[in-house]
């Protein structure tokens, strides 16, 4: 069987909006504040809960991520139905994205559409906020060591990570060659 190829794509905040926010300083508005001294990006990305009047709550973490070799097989994605999710690289380094828009109907039974599945690779100065629902790989960090990045997420009562795994017909191959 040959897997479809996904071809990786710059990322930028226009090809990107159907799936969320890129973090990012570059072309961005800002204001002097601090005396003088910092500029302020205000505002890049917004945290999104579904119930934040009943406990939900906007959470900062470090995630360390093992290096992915290429070609990898991209086996399934991942959402999270009840906030956004960001990740912002602490270490400066690119890594790869993969995303699908979000879905909820019974045209498609709330799975992620394979012929939408899209691959992004940052800048490594680039973070990325997935808005609610929408599907995406964990974190692909590449490179030759494990990799920082600052995630902003919901917690929270309710379940807030739905998997989908793809059968062995719709499975893709992500190659990244630096």
């Amino acid at each position: 069987m040959t897997l479809r190829k996904l071809n990786i794509e710059p990322l930028t905040q226009e090809a990107f909006v159907p799936f969320g926010d890129v973090i990012e300083t570059d072309q961005r508005p800002f204001r002097i504040i601090n005396n003088g001294s910092t500029r302020r990006y205000h505002c890049l990305a917004q945290v999104e809960t579904a119930y934040p009047a009943d406990g939900d709550r906007a959470i900062i973490s470090i995630f360390r991520a093992q290096v992915t070799k290429t070609p990898f097989t991209i086996r399934m994605l991942e959402r999270h139905p009840l906030g956004s999710q960001a990740f912002v690289p602490l270490l400066g380094r690119p890594f790869l994205i993969v995303v699908a828009p979000p879905t909820n109907n019974s045209i498609n039974n709330d799975t992620p559409q394979l012929d939408l599945i899209r691959a992004f690779i940052t800048n490594g100065k680039q973070g990325v906020n997935y808005s609610r629902g929408t599907w995406h790989h964990p974190v692909l960090a590449i490179g030759n060591e494990e990799d920082d990045f600052l995630v902003v997420d919901r917690e929270g009562s309710g379940n807030n990570c739905d998997e989908h795994f793809f059968q062995e017909h719709e499975q893709m191959i992500l190659n990244y060659q630096s």
